[in-house]
């Protein structure tokens, strides 16, 4: 050794401080968890400079080991806040939402023997706004031959800003864009409503009264047919920015008329993200829909096993919509009397509640609350009786037999649209549920 490098050496050594490591203010500590991790900018760029490399590693190294018993990194972001089980939503539509009354049963979920207990990593996609809102109005109003020029809705808000491309109130074909969310275009027009075919007992007068077509005069369903509509449909999606296969468009058709729809695809996943064309049976479009967003990837994280997944069922915070490959079935909806649970036929999850006035006489008397009457007749309006008694909630053990991993479409706190992994789980009821399999600390829970 020289006695150049002798002598730095020693300075080096001398410049070093004798008395311990340097003290840290404790702010330093309790705050690393809410800083965001440093980055390199170009790491194999970085890693390919002699020397370089090694001293920005080390300058990370060092900070970790400081701040490492605190670290963590921030949440993606905190999920919206969530109403009921994971398998009540995701089996039972809105209008059964509302009949939560006459459910009375309190779900307990298991693994089956066969779940996997091996976990795992998922890709997390975020689904961005694209383009700008007005501009995207005038696009999609001039795909449909809708003339003018964008406006804001009466109920356009900040958090619910709407644009509209024809008149408001639905007298004719109008486009409207809501800049939030996965940014929804909606397409109308009133002028191609569906005929419908009178019942062969209707008379001609009652006919005219209903507006409904007498089937001698029914005109032909000009409705396209399925191939037709597959290529119709994936023409005009792509025109609007989005590309799909035509053997990826799901058709369904009926006397009423046409409907076709395609679904986001990501990682060969169909998603609960979908778009869709509907012609009535006069031939023409009578309604459309889809988004404006792009997909953008949000990197590579854990997940956990599907036994581990099973356990978050009960928690509708871990509720995500899986794609309509996992949709069908629900869960029995009891009798408000749980003595009637195994007598009462079950209601469909798709039924809407009915609006068909009941056999029930209510005693004006009865009731501290003024009775309804029918603004003609005075009558009394005939309402459901309140129940008085409530039954203690029917406990039904559910096993999980089938886990299927997917992505699934779930809302941040803000409105923003995610596509998380996740697994589809069928219970041996037959029914599907969904569950996010993110492992802790990716996303934040809503309170």
């Amino acid at each position: 050794m020289s006695d150049f490098d002798k002598d730095l050496s020693a300075r080096l050594r001398s410049s070093l401080p004798h008395d311990g490591a340097p003290h840290l203010s404790a702010d330093i500590v309790t705050g690393a968890a809410e800083r965001r991790a440093p980055r390199i900018g170009n790491p194999a760029r970085t890693l390919g400079i002699a020397g370089g490399a090694g001293l920005a590693v080390a300058a990370i190294t060092v900070g970790a080991l400081v701040v490492a018993p605190t670290f963590q990194q921030a949440p993606l972001f905190t999920a919206a806040a969530a109403s009921g089980t994971a398998g009540a939503q995701d089996a039972v539509s809105p209008a059964a939402e509302s009949m939560k009354i006459g459910w009375w049963v309190d779900y307990h979920y298991s693994a089956g023997a066969g779940l996997s207990t091996e976990g795992g990593s998922g890709e997390v996609y975020q689904l961005v706004l694209d383009g700008d809102p007005q501009k995207r109005a005038t696009q999609i109003a001039g795909i449909f031959g809708v003339t003018g020029a964008p406006a804001t809705a009466s109920y356009s808000d900040a958090s619910y800003p709407t644009w509209l491309v024809g008149p408001e109130d639905g007298s004719a074909p109008t486009v409207t864009v809501t800049w939030s969310g996965t940014g929804d275009w909606w397409y109308s027009d009133p002028a191609a409503a569906s005929f419908y075919i009178c019942d062969p007992t209707v008379t001609a007068d009652q006919a005219i009264e209903y507006g409904c077509t007498m089937p001698a005069d029914a005109p032909e369903n000009k409705a396209p047919g399925e191939a037709e509509a597959r290529a119709e449909a994936q023409a005009l999606l792509a025109s609007t920015g989005f590309d799909v296969d035509a053997s990826d468009i799901t058709v369904a058709a009926d006397d009423w008329g046409t409907t076709a729809t395609a679904n986001l695809v990501i990682a060969g996943a169909k998603t609960a993200l979908d778009w869709t064309v509907s012609w009535s049976n006069t031939g023409a479009i009578s309604w459309a829909y889809g988004h404006s967003i792009s997909v953008e990837s949000r990197g590579t994280y854990g997940t956990v096993s599907a036994v581990d997944a099973v356990a978050r069922l009960d928690d509708g915070r871990w509720w995500g919509s899986a794609g309509p490959d996992y949709q069908g079935g629900g869960p029995v909806l009891y009798a408000a009397d749980a003595k009637d649970a195994d007598t009462t036929p079950a209601v469909e999850p798709s039924a809407e509640p009915s609006t068909e006035p009941t056999d029930v006489a209510v005693d004006p008397e009865a009731t501290a609350e003024p009775v309804p009457t029918d603004p003609e007749t005075g009558e009394p309006i005939p309402v459901d009786p309140v129940p008085t008694d409530i039954p203690t909630p029917e406990v039904v053990d559910v096993t999980v037999d089938t886990a299927e991993p997917t992505l699934l479409l779930m809302w941040d706190a803000d409105g923003g649209a995610w596509l998380v992994p996740g697994y589809a789980m069928k219970v041996s009821e037959g029914w599907w549920s969904s569950v996010v399999s993110l492992v802790d600390g990716v996303i934040a829970l809503p309170e």
